[in-house]
This record gives structure tokens, sequence and C-alpha cells, in this order.
């Protein structure tokens, strides 16, 4: 069979035949439905959105989008726990507007619909896009910015389509014989390039008309070429009657592909064909992502086995040194005495070490480091270092409380050694992971019939990391998002990298601390949208940059808070001075936020229908509203584990029965990771609302 070879490659994408007739049935399902949900997925590249319409006697239908695809789908994905700034936008202007029409633009990989007020297009040809427009065509905002040498994608342009391309169901047979003569193609190509059939629909359209697809196509004669031309217009006619085959979708039978699965609607062939074929995609991605998490984990346990054993190593040391001071408390006695009554008399040091030398002490002292007010002494064969401004018990007591503290220490890391000694073998018991991709919606009424196959059921599972969740961050009362840097590499990051040049960067007024960025919802605001930013929200930014500043890890009560616009912060200091990295200059005049107390809240967000429970933490007012339960916490001296553990368990306290099991697998890990300076206390208990 001429070009089997070439055919058999598995379908990833639609064609422009697909799409004519695809929206036959998104015309019918769709024209007169509301728009009633929107969601865009985050995973990088694919460009996911999904649509729910409601059309009143026909039910609800789920649109699914991305690079290059569309098809009504019974399968819907998980709800994206926050949606991005597109998805927002979206709903702002289409949410409950009519669907007017549904068409494809000539012969091309575009689909529109279209509502009373605006024309929402889908390129499906690399690198793929959605453009929101006006009905003139204006473009309100793309999912992403392209420019390319004829045409720009982005706000507040004019909207141009791509170079036109040959329909070929409006060629007349002079048309199609004149366009072969000019091609230096073979047929095969031309069909699938030229004429935009694809390569599996040139080969079919070879195969009906009996041709050779590796012949020249301007080499075809006549009687060959007013075959093709007939066998193009009768695809044209037919009416659809999809088909799945193993690696092939089509919306009719494929005499190149022989017997494949008939389906009731293409939509329902594409919607079977591409989930299943996601799944698999998952399932190997999964696999990749499970033997990394062991890797991972078991790279951690190394790594805090090492850190027990410098604990060990110092708790052994520091308490070996307070018991020699005590075995030889006279010797460490005289000497100590014997430089404090030296430099009563105002002997120099280098008259102190000569004496002591020569007198019965010098075995003993090995090295005096004045600059410091060390004596280093050997006692036991073994090095100790003593602060000549203390006693023998000062000194002794001093490496106690070091042995104590390396004790402590020791402890946090068992435990957290215990923590991910557990994951571990979670993770090597438990099978490999089966989660799918898509959950079927029980309300959704498609236009073709329900599957035979049972649903697919999804299993719990965190959501895939955002951007932003890389930073600190929390979601405004006002919806906002604000992202802060963990430290000094994060904030160099935030703002050379994350940072448009009118959005407001607020600082604690004290060294070291995290920049906090409140981040605009499009491309293309001006400087007086900017101002309209909610007081609400700024001030939330404020106590988000009060609270990680080192403000908190000095145990202080409130501080000053300054924000100014992004392209007043500059990288350039002034002439022969030098800035440390994560530090920068600011101009120009500050806005003030006086006396802003130190607090944090600590919250966690339960999705029940995924089963798993997210922690978040920010100001009072955003967590209240974002969390199902929240602790409010404010600088101490309680570590870490110890106080993530009590936050927790408040919350626990509170908690609703269905929501329990799923906190307690909330490892003190994630808590850990949003308490300022690894310390503080709490000032408030969880509630739930």
């Amino acid at each position: 069979m001429d070009g089997e070879a070439e055919t058999m490659r598995e379908k990833t994408e639609i064609s422009s035949l697909d799409i004519r007739f695809l929206v036959r049935e998104l015309r019918e399902a769709l024209i007169g439905g509301v728009f009633r949900k929107i969601y865009q997925y985050g995973r990088a590249g694919t460009k996911q959105l999904l649509f729910e319409i409601f059309n009143s006697g026909k039910g609800a239908f789920w649109l699914y989008v991305d690079s290059n695809k569309i098809f009504l789908t019974k399968r819907k994905k998980a709800v994206p726990q926050e949606p991005p700034n597109f998805c927002m936008f979206l709903r702002k202007h289409l949410m409950g507007k009519k669907v007017t029409n549904v068409e494809q633009y000539g012969f091309d990989r575009i689909v529109e619909l279209s509502t009373p007020d605006n024309i929402l297009i889908f390129e499906l040809f690399r690198p793929g896009n959605t453009i929101l427009c006006d009905k003139s065509h204006n473009i309100i905002m793309p999912l992403e910015i392209q420019k390319w040498k004829t045409r720009t994608i982005k706000a507040k342009e004019v909207y141009k389509y791509p170079p036109y391309v040959f329909n070929p169901f409006r060629m007349d047979f002079d048309e199609l014989r004149k366009s072969m003569m000019k091609s230096d193609k073979a047929l095969a190509a031309y069909l699938a390039t030229s004429l935009g059939l694809g390569p599996v629909y040139a080969a079919e359209v070879c195969k009906r008309a009996g041709v050779d697809s590796k012949a020249d196509a301007k080499g075809v004669g006549l009687e060959q070429a007013l075959k093709i031309h007939k066998v193009i217009e009768t695809i044209g006619k037919m009416k659809p009657k999809p088909v799945v085959y193993d690696n092939f979708a089509s919306p009719f039978p494929l005499e190149i592909y022989g017997k494949g699965k008939e389906a009731e609607s293409f939509s329902g062939a594409l919607d079977d064909f591409f989930s299943e074929q996601a799944i698999q995609v998952v399932e190997e991605e999964k696999k990749v992502v499970f033997e990394k998490q062991k890797e991972r984990i078991k790279s951690i346990i190394e790594h805090q086995e090492e850190t027990k054993e410098k604990w060990e190593r110092i708790e052994s040391e520091s308490k070996e040194k307070a018991d020699l001071i005590y075995n030889y408390y006279s010797t460490v006695e005289d000497v100590l005495n014997g430089i404090r009554k030296a430099k009563d008399m105002g002997i120099p040091w280098p008259e102190i070490k000569e004496r002591l030398r020569q007198e019965a002490e010098g075995d003993v002292v090995k090295e005096i480091r004045e600059g410091d007010g060390i004596v280093v002494m050997e006692l036991g064969g073994k090095d100790v270092e003593i602060d000549i401004r203390q006693s023998p018990e000062e000194n002794a007591a001093k490496y106690y409380e070091d042995a104590k503290w390396a004790r402590k220490k020791m402890s946090g890391v068992e435990e957290a050694m215990e923590t991910q000694e557990q994951r571990l073998e979670e993770a090597v018991s438990q099978p490999e992971p089966k989660s799918p991709l898509f959950v079927k919606t029980k309300e959704t009424i498609p236009l073709y019939a329900q599957p035979a196959e049972p649903a697919i059921q999804q299993e719990p599972k965190p959501m895939k990391k955002l951007w932003y969740e890389k930073f600190k961050w929390f979601f405004s009362s006002d919806g906002l998002l604000v992202i802060a840097g963990r430290d000094a590499e994060q904030n160099e990051m935030l703002i050379k990298k994350q940072t448009e040049p009118k959005e407001l960067i607020f600082h604690a007024d004290i060294p070291g601390a995290a920049f906090v960025v409140i981040k605009r919802i499009g491309e293309d605001l001006s400087p007086s949208e900017l101002e309209e930013i909610p007081d609400d929200t700024k001030k939330e930014a404020a106590e988000f940059a009060a609270a990680n500043s080192k403000a908190w890890g000095r145990g202080l009560g409130a501080v000053d808070i300054f924000s100014v616009t992004a392209d007043r912060v500059t990288k350039t200091p002034p002439s022969g001075q030098y800035l440390d990295k994560g530090s920068f200059m600011i101009e120009g005049e500050r806005e003030w936020y006086r006396n802003v107390e130190l607090k944090l809240c600590i919250g966690v967000k339960v999705d029940r229908e995924r089963g798993f429970a997210q922690v978040i933490s920010g100001p009072l007012m955003p967590i209240r509203k974002n969390s199902d339960y929240f602790v409010t916490i404010k600088p101490g001296f309680k570590k870490a584990v110890e106080l993530a553990r009590a936050i927790r368990n408040r919350i626990l306290i509170k908690a609703r029965p269905e929501d329990k099991y799923l906190i307690e697998k909330v490892s003190l890990e994630d808590i850990q990771n949003v308490i300022p300076s690894g310390m503080g206390d709490i000032i408030e208990s969880a509630r739930d609302f």
C-alpha cells in the first residue's frame, strides 16, 4: 500500500479536514448554549482549556481545547485549585454569554466561537493559541503573546489571520490541475501540505483514486487528476461515519486502514482516542516521577544521616570538653588567673605568652588568641578552647549547653528521618501509580451515546506545582496573586524575571527581608489601572513582607514596610559600591506602612473531590477566605518541627470528621516550609467555617 509507512504514525493532532467535519457537530450542540464553567489546566506547553456550555433542551456539553485539538468530551479533568489569570479573564468576559455561531476559518485549523460581544478564536496549529477578540476582531487578550513576520498576537492589536491556504473543497478541476502542475512535490506530499489534507487523508485520496502516492504531482495525467478531484469532491459531501483505529480516529472509514471501531459521533471518536492516548502518556510520566520521588527520599535520608552524625559528634565532643575542664579544674583556673593578673599589671601579650611558656603551665597552653579572648589548652590529650573572660565553671557550662543544643538538633533530625523513612516505605510498598487523567462528568448530556466501557475513575493526587509555588505566595482577599522570595537567590529571580515595570514591590525597612510583589492580571495594564489595586491587597502584601523579614527571627512585634513600583528598583549601585546577591537599590519616594504587626496565618485547604489537603499561608483575611481551617502564629522560639506538629494538631481538633484523614496526611515538612525563620509560636487556634 503506497504511503502506508507514512500514514501509520499515531494521530497526535486534528487536521483541517477533521475540523471541517467536527464543526458540524459543534454547531448542533453549542449554538444557543451559554458559557457556564471555564477551566484552564497548567501542564506546560499544552494550553488546555475546558468549557461547559449549557444548551436548554439539549443539556450541558464539555468542550475540550488544547494547542492542536478540539472536541466535545465526556471526560472532565479534575478542577485546578487556582484558576490561572487567563482563565479568570475568560470567565469575566464569557460567563453567561450565548454562543451565536461556530465556524472554521476557510480550510485552516482555526475554529471561532462567537457571542453577541466577542469572538473566541482557537488556533490549532503549532504552537497553538486561544485569543479573545471583540466583534471587530480587536484582540482583548491572548493566552500567549506570539509574533510572526506578517502578524502579531497580543492585546490591543487587530487580529490577522495566517496566510491563506487552499481549500480543496472549493477548487474546481482546472484550479486543482494548475496547482498540481506548479508543484515540485510528490503527489502525497502535495495533497498533505499544499492542500492541507495531512498525510493520512492524502494517502486515502490516492488509494481511492488508484493513483501512486509517490508519483510527482506535476506528472499526474489528466485522467488520474480527474479521479483525484472526484475523490476530494466525494469526501467533501460525505456524511460523518466516524471510526476509531488503533492509531487514528477519522470522521469516515479509511480504506488504507481497513476495519475499525465505529463511533456515534466524531467528537466521541476523538474523545475516546485522545483520552486513552493521554492516559498512556501520563502513566509513563508518572512512573518516571514515581522513581524520581523514591530516589529523592533516599537522598534526603542519606543527607539526614550525615547531619545526625555531625550533631552526634558535636554533642560527644562538647560534653567531653566540659568534663575535661572539671577534670583539670585547678590547671585551667591557674592559667586563667595567671593571664588575668598579668593583664591587670599591664603586661603586653607577647610577654604574657613568653612567661606561660617558661612556667609549669607552658606544656598545657597551646595557643592564645588574644583578639578572640581565647586560650587553647591541651587537657587529657585534647585541645580545648577556653574563654579567658569567664570562669572554669562558665566555660564548662557553655560546652554542656552546646551538647544539649546538639542533642536537640539531633532529636529533630531523627524525627525528620522517621518521616522520610515512612514516606520511603510507603513509596516502595505501594503499587506503581495508575491514576488516570480524566473523570467522567455526571452532568454532561453529550451528542454521542454513553461509552460501553466503564467510566474512568480518578485516584486522588496532588496538583502539579504551578510556576509561582516555588516562591512564597498567597491570593489576596481581592483575588490578586502576591509572591515573595524565599532567599537572596529567589529575590534576585523575582525582581529580574518575574516582575513587570509597573508592578508594586514591598520590602521591610530592615536588612535581610523578602521582596514581595503584587502580580497584575494581563500584560498591558496602564499606570492608572495599576493604581486601582485595592488597599486591602496592598495592606496584606505589607503584612506578608513583614512576616518574611529578619524582624521575625529577631522576635520583633512590628516593623515598617515600604512599597515602590518595580521600575524604581535597580541592581546598579553608585560608583565604587557593590550590591550582594538579592540586594537592590531603591530610587525615588516610597509609600510607607508603619508599625506593621508581625503575624502569619497557616491554613489548610481541603479538596474533598480530589482527596488531598494543601498547606497555604499568608495574612489573616485571605487565608480565612481561601482555607477551610487555619492557625495564626507570631514570632517566638518554638522550633519549626515542634511548631508544625502543634499547628497540625490544633487544626485536627477542629476539623470535620470527613476531613481529618486528609489533614493527617499533610506532612510536617510542608507546614515547616511556610514558618518564617524556622521558629514561632501559636496565637490563635484553628477554626472551621
